[in-house]
């Protein structure tokens, strides 16, 4: 009989308590932790797998990755220089994800929210990413004030490798580096795709998200992947010092001896280049702009007193700390 679990996002879905902006509802159109609906020995069935602009329930396999690469993108705002090339004006924003490539006949199965995740599905995808991000209400985005006080919440998703191509190339601009396939055993990387289902379960979107807290912790994008990875690989104390802020991702991987010289990679940019061109993502644009137009009216970020700051960053912070007890 397959376990059932609970869903990981509550019916109600209003910013929590401990937030500036507790009470409003949570702007969860793009970004949403999975649900396992259902898990076997064989695979998990879950909900909210995210592809072409909507969510998907989905079969994902408990085996058959064949390879794990990182993925690295600064998110601040480009610099221009003087010769006419820009680079990032913050060189410590950095986003770090994961990218999954499965064997071809262990594909994830998406299937649509409403129907039985059987028989033939609607897509079969090879190549996805977990990534851990922010979301907090509507009109309100990841930001360095909100990310410092705990006023967003954190949120683990699946995502194809083309809605990362277009939200981080065709829509944002970035530049999307990746690392060589990590050199991980078939068993850990196995390990690693269902510690990422469950972690994005189990996490939910009532956790603070925290770019950086004293005394020297954080929940941010950087350090929660980093965190499951050092979990499974058991990795030892000190070379996991100085990986919970955003600032040397690709130092990290090397510390733990997983990003080696001498194998260059080409970034995403280059490997979807044609993809970016066709058809097919010039239909997701489509997509992303009828989105838009249904999305609520009148959303500004609105502005919150420091009184308020400061007593929601408080609450933030006690609530981080029982998780990290329990």
């Amino acid at each position: 009989m397959p376990a059932m679990h609970a869903p990981a996002v509550p019916s109600n879905p209003v910013m929590p308590d401990w937030s500036a902006y507790a009470g409003e509802e949570f702007n969860l159109t793009e970004r949403r932790p999975l649900a396992i609906l259902s898990e076997t020995d064989e695979s998990f069935v879950v909900d909210g797998f995210y592809h072409r602009g909507e969510f998907w329930k989905s079969v994902i396999p408990k085996r058959g990755v064949a390879q794990i690469i990182g993925q690295q993108l600064n998110f601040s705002k480009p610099k221009r220089q003087k010769d006419g090339s820009s680079k990032p004006s913050m060189f410590f924003l950095n986003h770090v994800q994961a990218r999954l490539v499965m064997a071809p006949d262990c594909p994830a199965r998406l299937y649509p929210r409403d129907a039985e995740a059987r028989g033939e599905p609607a897509h079969c995808l090879t190549d996805f990413c977990y990534s851990v991000e922010a979301v907090g209400p509507h009109g309100r985005r990841w930001n360095p004030s909100d990310a410092l006080l705990g006023n967003l919440a954190i949120v683990h998703r699946f995502l194809s490798i083309h809605e990362v191509a277009f939200e981080r190339i065709m829509l944002a601009r970035m530049t999307v580096i990746q690392s060589p396939p990590l050199p991980l055993e078939p068993q850990i990387r196995d390990t690693m795709l269902c510690e990422a289902v469950r972690e994005s379960h189990a996490n939910g979107i009532d956790r603070p998200y925290f770019m950086f807290r004293m005394p020297g912790t954080a929940t941010n994008c950087t350090s929660e992947p980093l965190k499951l990875l050092d979990r499974v690989l058991r990795t030892p104390r000190e070379q996991r010092f100085f990986h919970r802020l955003p600032i040397w991702p690709r130092g990290y991987l090397q510390l733990r001896g997983l990003w080696q010289d001498g194998q260059p990679h080409p970034s995403l940019n280059e490997q979807m280049a044609a993809w970016l061109e066709s058809e097919e993502a010039q239909q997701r644009r489509q997509i992303h702009l009828a989105r838009k137009k249904e999305l609520p009216r009148n959303h500004a970020p609105r502005k919150v007193s420091w009184l308020k700051n400061v007593a929601s960053f408080l609450r933030a912070v006690r609530t981080d700390s029982r998780r990290k007890r329990r």
